[in-house]
């Protein structure tokens, strides 16, 4: 099997990945430690899909990615027994105050000109729209009605489906060596002493990522980074909102009959946390983001909060932008795409079929993303969005 594609990591990214190999006729298989993904990224995350970026890879990314969201089973074409992804297309909406509004005009223009519809808002023209949120200081808002969010959980499986449908081969197992030559990575050994012969070897292992990249000599700059997220009621009606976030990155978005949301502890060092109810987080809502909550929108004062949750993001600590592409700089067959920060779900499309570009053909034929290679790491040129989190 000298010409198998391995993954490593069979999450959104490693799937989306495997479905455009195999689909296309390569030979794949995925390692993935956890088959019940009970800590993996996507299933944790708010599932938000968007357009609003800065950066004109993310846009060009979210373009695709959404209209495959939107049209899953189209895009799968005949794929059995998909999930339904329950894509709610309610919109994002961005609110800035006074020292935010030239980013956000700057921001929604060049994504008007790569064909986002967008809507900017003052103040008295978003509290007609959505009355409920009346923070003081907000000054302007960008509203972009064709962005949402997807069943994160049924995006992955979903994937996952679609690869094994196309005959990608799914091994449950933890990738214990990568062997090499001078020049290429020729196999991965498992945990159980299997040995898998590569042709090429994409490493995909979200928070794990640089545990991997670390077999080769090589070096990622990505940490799992711990965000908290919260479910709560509240008795107030309200009109139908979409997924609202402000510059301080507190976001919250309709969930059933209440409301899922919370705020990126950027406080808190890298590195996993096993219990949210100690140290740090132990009353994080209570202190920071329900009085946030609040602020944005008043009827939050009274709300009721039923559930917190943790999940990791696999964060880029040099610009918070994904990493794609070649990683090793003495192994020509060793390629990754990691460092989302929290954007993988929505790119997941885009970026699986990149990887594909890159191992059939050698380069990118859709979107040119050698902007978000490991170039800018190594000459520590940071390539960060503006005024978006």
């Amino acid at each position: 099997m000298t010409d198998t594609v391995v993954i490593i990591g069979g999450g959104i990214i490693g799937s989306a990945a495997a479905f455009f190999l195999a689909r296309a006729g390569a030979d794949v298989m995925v390692v993935e430690a956890d088959s019940t993904y009970a800590k993996a990224t996507s299933p944790q995350g708010a599932g938000g899909v968007r357009q609003q970026f800065s950066v004109p890879e993310n846009i060009e990314q979210s373009l695709f990615s959404i209209d495959f969201y939107r049209n899953f089973k189209r895009h799968m074409n005949g794929v059995p027994d998909l999930p339904n992804l329950d894509f709610r297309e309610q919109g994002y909406l961005f609110v800035v105050g006074a020292d935010g509004e030239d980013t956000l005009r700057a921001n929604a223009a060049r994504q008007r000109s790569m064909g986002v519809t967008t809507q900017l808002m003052d103040r008295d023209a978003l509290r007609r729209k959505f009355p409920s949120i009346l923070r003081d200081d907000i000054t302007l808002a960008c509203h972009t009605p064709d962005d949402g969010w997807v069943d994160p959980n049924a995006a992955l499986w979903g994937f996952r489906r679609a690869a094994l449908h196309h005959g990608a081969i799914y091994k449950e197992a933890r990738v214990s060596a990568i062997e090499t030559t001078a020049h290429k990575a020729e196999a991965v050994i498992l945990s159980n002493g299997d040995r898998i012969e590569a042709g090429y070897v994409v490493n995909c292992a979200g928070p794990w990522v640089n545990d991997i990249a670390q077999m080769t000599g090589a070096s990622l700059p990505v940490a799992p980074m711990c965000r908290v997220q919260h479910f709560w009621h509240c008795p107030k009606p309200m009109e139908a909102l979409p997924l609202v976030k402000d510059e301080s990155g507190l976001f919250f978005r309709p969930e059933g009959d209440g409301f899922a949301g919370g705020r990126p502890s950027f406080e808190i060092d890298p590195g996993f946390v096993d219990d949210i109810y100690r140290g740090f987080f132990a009353n994080y809502f209570e202190n920071t983001v329900w009085p946030m909550l609040a602020a944005l929108v008043p009827s939050f004062e009274s709300l009721r909060l039923k559930r917190s949750w943790a999940g990791h993001y696999a964060q880029n600590l040099l610009d918070g932008n994904m990493i794609i592409g070649p990683y090793s700089e003495r192994h020509e067959n060793l390629i990754t795409a990691c460092g989302f920060s929290g954007h993988g779900l929505m790119h997941a499309p885009a970026v699986g079929r990149a990887i594909s570009e890159l191992v059939l053909h050698g380069a990118y034929q859709s979107i040119d993303l050698s902007g978000l290679g490991m170039v800018r790491v190594q000459r520590n040129e940071p390539y960060p969005e503006i005024g978006i989190t």
